[in-house]
């Protein structure tokens, strides 16, 4: 055998072993098909990167939801910012890899849990929208501070009170509730036989009676727009002086 022959049979690549080039190739290739360390570092970034999205749209509906809350009673609002709390809740423990932890244990039984966890937060945090824009068009208002009494600072038995207060915003129904105290408290006890009547000024198509003090009453508005004034007349014994101060007003519909 020539130089030349010998050099060109030691010069071939082994092609037919498994240590081949083209095997070796091959291996390669199905590895990262099936899934090589490198390959599935990628796919949880991928995963963990798809985690994000719905983050920020639940975080961005709930703004929206918080710059729509009115200043209305929390019991009123409770339910509300339940519905956001769970939607924010959701939402995190998809982006900190908690729902997908759980859904590997048995990728079959709970492949759909991923989808349905953003579907929730996304559904909660939307209905958390709609219950404050509701709210701020139609729930209660407290006006506690802002409603005037006049007539005297104390009042006799038949005297008549004003109670003044803006319909802003406009509601359909002012909740009343008068608060009465002796004027001269060490010398009567006048206020367990005082009652007051109540009614729209200007109307007498809604009226109520024999109210006492701490009790509470609703009078529809009818329509009334800016300042509201609902006439009052004191029933109490002869010779008492009564201070009547407010202790709740709310306008709602």
């Amino acid at each position: 055998m020539s130089g030349r022959e010998h050099d060109s049979v030691h010069g071939r690549a082994d092609v037919s072993g498994t240590g081949s080039v083209g095997i070796g190739s091959a291996n390669q290739v199905i590895a990262l098909i099936l899934g090589a360390p490198e390959w599935k570092v990628g796919a949880d970034k991928v995963q963990r990167w798809t985690d994000w999205p719905q983050f920020f749209l639940v975080f961005l509906l709930e703004a929206v939801a918080l710059s729509l809350a009115p200043d209305a009673p929390a019991r009123q609002l409770g339910w509300v910012y339940a519905l956001l709390a769970a939607a924010f809740c959701l939402s995190l423990c998809r982006m900190a890899g908690l729902v997908r932890a759980v859904a590997r244990r048995n990728k079959e039984r709970w492949s759909w849990l991923q989808p349905l966890v953003t579907l929730g937060a996304v559904l909660l945090a939307s209905l958390g929208v709609f219950g404050m824009d509701h709210y701020a068009d139609h729930g209660e208002v407290d006006v506690t501070g802002l409603v005037r009494i006049t007539g005297g600072t104390s009042a006799a038995d038949g005297r008549r009170l004003t109670v003044t207060v803006e319909n802003e915003p406009r509601r359909s129904h002012l909740r009343l509730a008068l608060e009465l105290t002796d004027a001269v408290p060490g010398a009567q006890s006048c206020v367990p036989a005082t009652t007051y009547d109540a009614k729209l000024a200007g109307s007498s198509a809604h009226r109520v009676e024999d109210v006492r003090g701490g009790e509470t009453f609703s009078l529809p508005l009818g329509g009334v727009q800016g300042e509201v004034e609902v006439d009052l007349v004191l029933h109490s014994d002869r010779g008492c002086r009564i201070h009547a101060s407010v202790a709740e007003a709310a306008l709602h519909d």
